[in-house]
């Protein structure tokens, strides 16, 4: 109650000395408005009589000059008319004395609105502290309340507990000996009863934990039993053999570096002379590793893809495609972004995906800048972005790949040349220029190897779509 009070005090002595200022600013403001009452003290006053009028002083007229002059600009009127005196202004400051009371009126407002809303936020201020107190107030009070209550019952039940143990030692006392003996071999026998007792509650117990394990191994041997067919079976299914097939015949094939080239994730890069059989050849790699590896083939990028190469193209079933100059230097872009959110999610294995790029000898007069990122970014990024990338070429130079990729490219790529008899028909002659390291961990260098002759794209496709490839051909 005091706090309000003196909460109201001090709201009074506010309003009192903000009412003096705001009567001081507002009749400061009146006064100084009086001038602007009159047009004599505020204008230059001209007077004037009719030309045929004798100018007595009961025929002067009196207007503003301004409005005079401008009513002279009639040639009639003038005419008509004397001028008989110029009156100045009674006081040329009577302009500021109106500015001056503006401002003092506006300020009289400013104060009042000023106290106005400091006085209502200190008043929802004050009224909200009060609420916390009164709810501390009910609080501790409720608490009090509480505590009172149940030390009133512990007293009550410790004075129970005590009375009936006096009862029961004034009972004992009255007890005889016989009685006594009979007390002592009732509380025996409750004994072994509330043992047995026991016994037989964890006995229940665990004969009923006995029978929910039952219950649970004849469950999970049902289940067993119906995922056995799909998951516990002996020979592999159709699919599973093809690709057991296949990969045991690249295994075998020449110390198996095809399979070797197939399952490394460093980039891949194809190069040779046009009728090399370059794009068959990628095409066959990515199809093995989406079958054989599960790896999906995620984007194709060639500027021919609706040309001669359309067909093997479709084999891989791709979701993103690029077939034009500028929407191939787009997804060289989106790729290179796409590359650093998959590092920054560090994803498994069973999430990689592949990009075939075909025609890359001339993309750098497109956009050089966004080709040397791209290029960069391809020796240093993939393993880390999950992507097994495959890009196809004439050269194998800096000239294709730009200045200051050499050491790059050996050391992050593996790069594979093709060969053709006549410009034509590929052979299947191949020559590992680098990438691959021997049993010891020697580096290779060009190598030369042999594709086998089944090592198409169309018949790797149907090899798992219907028509399995006869390896002993």
């Amino acid at each position: 109650m005091q706090e309000i009070q003196e909460f109201n005090q001090q709201l009074v002595k506010q309003r009192r000395s903000s009412s003096i200022l705001i009567g001081i600013l507002l009749a400061s403001g009146f006064i100084a408005s009086v001038p602007m009452f009159s047009d004599s003290i505020k204008h230059e006053e001209t007077l004037y009589c009719n030309v045929k009028s004798s100018c007595r002083p009961s025929k002067i007229k009196r207007g503003i000059s301004f409005l005079v002059d401008r009513e002279r600009r009639n040639q009639l009127f003038d005419n008509n008319i004397n001028v008989v005196k110029i009156l100045p202004p009674e006081d040329d400051k009577a302009v500021s004395y109106g500015l001056a009371a503006s401002l003092f009126l506006l300020s009289a407002y400013g104060v009042s609105k000023a106290l106005t809303d400091s006085q209502e936020k200190s008043i929802h201020s004050q009224f909200k502290l009060l609420k916390i107190k009164a709810l501390e107030t009910d609080i501790i009070e409720q608490n009090h309340i509480d505590i009172f209550q149940f030390s009133k019952q512990g007293q009550a039940e410790v004075a129970k507990q005590s009375i009936a143990r006096e009862v029961q030692k004034a009972i004992q006392k009255e007890k005889s000996e016989g009685e006594l003996q009979l007390d002592y071999f009732n509380g025996q026998l409750q004994g072994q009863l509330s043992l047995k007792g026991h016994q037989l509650q964890l006995s229940e117990l665990d004969k009923e934990t006995a029978k929910n394990n039952l219950e649970t191994l004849e469950t999970q041997r049902k289940i067993d039993k119906l995922n056995k067919p799909v998951q516990d079976a002996k020979t592999p299914t159709p699919n599973e053999e093809l690709k057991n097939s296949l990969t045991e015949v690249l295994k075998g094939h020449e110390d198996g570096w095809l399979w070797t080239v197939i399952k490394a994730a460093k980039p891949l890069w194809i190069i040779g002379e046009q009728g090399t059989g370059k794009t068959n050849t990628s095409v066959a790699i990515a199809l093995i590793r989406k079958y054989c590896l599960n790896i999906p083939v995620y984007r194709i990028a060639d500027r021919h893809l609706n040309g001669a190469n359309s067909k093997v193209w479709k084999l891989l079933e791709a979701q993103l495609k690029a077939d034009n100059d500028s929407a191939i230097i787009e997804t060289l872009q989106d790729t290179y972004e796409r590359r650093l959110e998959r590092i920054g999610q560090d994803l498994d294995d069973k999430q990689s995906e592949q990009f075939l790029l075909d025609e890359f000898t001339h993309l750098k007069d497109l956009d050089k800048e966004t080709v040397q990122r791209f290029i960069k970014s391809t020796f240093s990024d993939t393993r880390k972005a999950k992507e097994r990338f495959i890009g196809v070429t004439h050269l194998g130079t800096n000239e294709a790949f730009g200045e200051g990729t050499d050491a790059m490219r050996k050391a992050g790529s593996i790069l594979i040349e093709k060969f053709s008899a006549d410009g034509d028909k590929p052979l299947s002659r191949v020559v590992i220029k680098h990438g691959l390291v021997d049993a010891d961990g020697n580096k290779l260098k060009d190598v030369e190897y042999t594709l086998p002759k089944w090592f198409e794209a169309n018949k790797i496709y149907q090899h798992f779509n219907g028509k399995p490839i006869n390896f002993d051909e």
